[in-house]
């Protein structure tokens, strides 16, 4: 028997379609969200005050990576640790920026250190800003208010080059966090930050800070560097280092360790036993479910 429909059913039925599929497709796209997101309950581990879990650029898996949207959201999934990344411009404005051109993850191009801060707040960032509306790289300065106003432990890395930036770098944190952890892939960025602590010649103190210093190995040359000065950190790719005579042969040093980027799960379980507790993670919360941060609404004025 062949069904007849008018002309108004047909499109009734068509609207009804497109509606079931669109439907569809977002639960699909939050179940596939949700499962990138795991907790450390899946690792075997419970949160406790020994472990210290730190948000990669923020949960860059839900808002944009390095923005203090991505700072809501990891103090809305628990985290009391937040990493970001730092660069100057050309009128020397500390902002949040991985890659050393903005092209990656804004509507813009050019180096960051060849831009004014005024060119930098004429972009948008474009990259994960589906639920979001004019999203602007932020400054230092409005990222570590934020990190205040939200109870966040900042982490900064310098992707900044060279060791001439530093001392006013210092001096720039010593005003305005009370606390915060200095990491870089540059030895002598982190060896000069702890020279001017220890020499009280900078406002930020050994007692308020840590220093990390990023490598991708656990290699004997990378021991016998880090042996030079214990009192500075290493935290390596746990992904492609970190066997367990590797980790016995730091911790028998004296050397303090963490590690970057460990999103899975087992991975991070297999280097906890070792002795690991502290962790960069894309994607590990501590206990997957979302709270809404309670903040003030603030404007942060922009240069």
């Amino acid at each position: 028997m062949t069904i007849h429909f008018d002309k108004k059913k047909k499109i009734v039925l068509s609207v009804c379609i497109i509606i079931a599929v669109a439907v569809a497709a977002a639960l699909i796209v939050n179940h596939f969200v949700s499962a990138k997101v795991s907790m450390l309950a899946d690792a075997g581990i419970q949160q406790t005050d020994e472990i210290t879990l730190i948000s990669h650029r923020g949960m860059n898996l839900l808002a944009p990576e390095n923005s203090l949207e991505a700072a809501d959201k990891t103090a809305g999934y628990g985290y009391t640790h937040i990493e970001f990344d730092i660069r100057q411009t050309k009128d020397g404005v500390w902002v949040l920026m991985h890659d050393e051109d903005i092209k990656r993850t804004t509507d813009g191009k050019g180096k960051v250190s060849e831009l004014t801060y005024k060119q930098i707040l004429s972009c948008n960032i474009d990259k994960n800003c589906k639920e979001y509306d004019n999203v602007k790289i932020p400054s230092l300065d409005e990222m570590l208010a934020k990190c205040g106003l939200l109870g966040l432990h900042p982490v900064i890395e310098i992707k900044q080059s060279g060791t001439e930036c530093i001392e006013e770098l210092m001096n720039f944190l010593g005003q305005r966090t009370s606390e915060c952890t200095i990491i870089a892939f540059d030895r002598e960025q982190i060896e000069l930050i702890n020279e001017l602590m220890n020499a009280a010649s900078t406002s930020l103190t050994s007692a308020r800070v840590e220093l990390y210093w990023l490598t991708s190995d656990l290699s004997n040359e990378t021991l016998e560097a880090a042996k030079a000065d214990t009192s500075i950190g290493v935290s390596f790719n746990g992904n492609k280092a970190g066997d367990p005579e590797e980790i016995k042969k730091f911790k028998d040093a004296g050397i303090k360790l963490a590690t970057w980027t460990i999103d899975k799960p087992d991975r991070l379980a297999e280097l906890y036993s070792l002795g690991i507790r502290t962790f960069t993670t894309n994607s590990i919360t501590p206990d997957g479910i979302f709270t809404d941060p309670i903040q003030e609404v603030t404007t942060n004025e922009r240069r």
